[in-house]
């Protein structure tokens, strides 16, 4: 299986970050509930792939209530509310190490 390293940047108050991620190629979306805070999603968008560094790269575009992030993040990527199938969830708590801020 391989491993993509996930690089979210332009999170508010949080600055940038990396994850490891054990899926085949990113999404165009991803959504994450953040740590500590329950019902908040930080929702961002993918700016750029390097398939060959298995290294996907997004901005952060929302955060806030679910029901309002998840349209807005979709609006920014071209791609219509209705299509949910886009948005990829990301387990959140331990498995972000917040000391591999880039």
């Amino acid at each position: 299986m391989s491993h993509w390293v996930y690089e979210f940047s332009g999170v508010a108050d949080s600055g940038d970050y990396l994850q490891i991620a054990d899926d085949e190629e990113p999404g165009d979306v991803v959504l994450r509930e953040r740590p500590g805070g329950l019902g908040i999603v930080d929702g961002f968008v993918c700016e750029r792939v390097d398939n060959l560094m298995m290294v996907a790269r997004f901005r952060w575009v929302a955060s806030g209530d679910p029901s309002a992030v998840r349209p807005a993040v979709l609006r920014a990527a071209g791609i219509l509310p209705l299509a949910r199938r886009a948005a990829r969830p990301v387990p959140t708590g331990s498995e972000l190490d917040a000391g591999k801020s880039a």
